[in-house]
């Protein structure tokens, strides 16, 4: 009687071990269905913080005192960069952008299906806003084979835009049958997007990166998240 007894408690203790691990495990990315216009404040908003955060590391260190040796300017440079990446280290656990995961959606539109082929022509004209370059801070998304970061001048003002980069049409690879299902729906087709954000330091230059980093790109059924199609962004 004992015996079982222990063994009950340690059966115990083992659910609770690994359902605590798995909520650990859980909490690491948190995914968030993000609207288009909410993102896009949040990339101006890291972007004005970086920028702040450049340009004061720019005018503490861009001449050297007049009393200063070249010597201790440059420790004084390198102290003043250890700091900003701290700084920006920082920011990024306060914010939790270190693993937080934005899931944006791109409407999709069925082009026409070759049923030789299987092959689906799909395409989208989303657009994203998001902040463009300066001296002080570059907007970059990593090249990839989905999403791109484009400027451009629009009602006279410049902007910049994350699409999606099909050249002319995605070619979805699909049975007859899915793809007359997916046009049945076609009100509700989506491309999904997943990203992560994350802001550092340039090399050795007086200036900072907000990298919009693009994980992974799915066709689903936005109504009830259905997925006709997936891949991984390296």
């Amino acid at each position: 009687m004992k015996k079982n007894i222990t063994l009950f408690v340690l059966c115990c203790g083992f659910i609770f071990s690994a359902g605590a691990l798995a909520q650990v495990q859980q909490a690491v990315y948190q995914d968030e269905d993000t609207p288009p216009e909410s993102f896009t404040i949040l990339l101006k908003d890291e972007w004005s913080f970086l920028n702040e955060a450049v340009t004061q590391l720019k005018n503490e260190t861009e001449n050297k005192g007049e009393f200063e040796t070249t010597e201790e300017f440059q420790t004084r440079i390198t102290r003043s960069r250890d700091l900003l990446q701290n700084k920006l280290n920082t920011h990024l656990k306060e914010t939790k952008l270190d693993r937080r995961v934005f899931g944006l959606w791109y409407k999709a539109t069925l082009v026409s299906y070759n049923a030789d082929a299987e092959i689906y022509s799909v395409k989208c004209a989303t657009i994203i806003e998001a902040p463009y370059n300066i001296p002080t801070v570059d907007c970059l998304i990593p090249p990839n084979p989905y999403v791109d970061l484009s400027d451009s001048i629009r009602g006279g003002y410049r902007t910049s835009s994350i699409f999606l980069k099909f050249h002319p049409d995605f070619e979805w690879k699909v049975g007859r049958s899915e793809a007359q299902a997916a046009k049945g729906v076609e009100a509700n087709l989506y491309f999904k997007v997943h990203f992560m954000v994350d802001l550092l330091q340039a090399g050795t230059a007086l200036h900072g990166q907000l990298k919009i980093i693009a994980k992974d790109i799915a066709l689903m059924n936005k109504s009830n998240n259905y997925v006709y199609w997936k891949s991984a962004i390296p």
